[in-house]
This record gives structure tokens, C-alpha cells and sequence, in this order.
């Protein structure tokens, strides 16, 4: 595919990755009612503050910018760990390999990682089903959201 980039996303981005990610999440928020986790209902302001404790990526196809992806670092004696959270895309672009592409560019781009880790929805079997196609696996951890969705963990050693 080699139509996407990702750029770092300064300050000035927030209004645009919070439009993004409102877009990219509602078909979730709409099923799941996850009210105390969505990325949907988080402000600009909060929005703007990932970017700035974090590595927060605007993901573009060709021009347009269609999802964004935030790497944070954890650093210790034995591991380099990268946590993803949240990745996503805008529904008009999905299940054109977009988001594969951003994986491959993050393994690149952050090719000190030792583990990734991230969470997802368990009853979102496709979403599950392309962190696993990317060498995830589940880690056992699980937190009930609510009586339609419950969020578990996954990690990838490298």
C-alpha cells in the first residue's frame, strides 16, 4: 500500500485529532454505551494533553488525514515496552489496509521496543482479530465495562 504517513501531532493538532477520533470510535460508542471509557467523549483539552505526554501520530492517506495512533514509552532495567492507545481510523477509510500499514510503520519506527501492549474491546471480534494477525496475544487481564463490553489486554514480545 505505502499511501499512508504519520506525523507527529503537535499542539496545534488537538481540534483535528479530536474530530478524527469522535469520527473513528462512534460506531463503537453507538453499540457498546461505554460512557466512562470512550475515546468519543473525551474533550480537546484531554486530547491535547495526550499529545503532549506522548508519542501521537496523525495517520494520513495521501493528504488527508483519516485516524491517528499514540505510542507512549515505558522504560526499565530489562524491557523497553511501548503501549498503544488508542489506534484508529475514520469508518470510510476502514478495511483498506490502513491500519496494518501503521503497524508495520510502529514496529519500524520504534524497532527498540522488547513488548507492546495494548487493550481492546473482547466482543469487537475484528478488532481482535487484527491485533492477533499482528502477533498479539491475549494476556488474561479483563475489565467490565459495562453489561455489553468488557476490555481486555493483549502484548507482543519481540
Amino acid at each position: 500500500m505505502n499511501s499512508i504517513r504519520l506525523i507527529k501531532a503537535s499542539a496545534e493538532d488537538a481540534l483535528l485529532v479530536h474530530r478524527l477520533q469522535r469520527e473513528a470510535f462512534m460506531p463503537l460508542y453507538e453499540r457498546y454505551r461505554d460512557d466512562e471509557t470512550s475515546p468519543v467523549l473525551e474533550t480537546v483539552s484531554r486530547v491535547a494533553e495526550k499529545i503532549s505526554d506522548s508519542d501521537f501520530w496523525v495517520i494520513y492517506h495521501g493528504d488527508t488525514p483519516v485516524g491517528g495512533v499514540r505510542v507512549r514509552r515505558f522504560e526499565n532495567d530489562d524491557e523497553a515496552a511501548r503501549n498503544i492507545s488508542p489506534l484508529f481510523v475514520i469508518p470510510e477509510y476502514w478495511d483498506k489496509g490502513i491500519g496494518s500499514e501503521v503497524m508495520k510503520v510502529l514496529f519500524d519506527t520504534y524497532s527498540d521496543a522488547d513488548k507492546w501492549t495494548l487493550a481492546t474491546i473482547e466482543e469487537d471480534v475484528r478488532n481482535c482479530h487484527f491485533y492477533e494477525k499482528h502477533g498479539f496475544i491475549p494476556t488474561g487481564t479483563r475489565s467490565v465495562i459495562n453489561e455489553r463490553m468488557t476490555i481486555i489486554g493483549y502484548e507482543k514480545r519481540c
